[in-house]
């Protein structure tokens, strides 16, 4: 299922602060490696470097913090749902980040 995102303020800072830390800057991609090569496969459609690259994130979150139960990417969306949630900002900020209610069990395995 693809999804439209419109262009807001928070979403361009957003999407300049990642092409500012991209290794390099000869790529069309936003999220390259250091030669520049999107972590998407065009042709199989896999995110085979994205994968490894959050496979070893994630062992360094499970040695080096008090987390004890591994998440993933959409864990983090809801996160972000549930805390602006609770902070106060509209709903219709936060509703788009994730298909499902925000989970106190997220919440317990990311503040662990």
């Amino acid at each position: 299922m693809k999804r439209l995102y419109l262009w807001s303020h928070d979403l361009r800072a957003a999407v300049k602060d990642a092409e500012a830390a991209r290794p390099v800057n000869i790529s069309p991609w936003l999220f390259c490696n250091r030669e520049g090569v999107g972590y998407i496969n065009e042709k199989t459609g896999r995110a085979g470097g994205w994968e490894s690259l959050w496979r070893n994130f994630m062992d360094r979150v499970m040695t080096e913090t008090k987390v004890t139960v591994p998440f993933n990417e959409h864990d983090i969306r809801a996160k972000v749902a549930s805390d602006a949630e609770s902070l106060g900002t509209p709903a219709h900020c936060w509703r788009t980040l994730t298909a499902r209610p925000p989970s106190a069990s997220i919440d317990a395995r990311l503040s662990g």
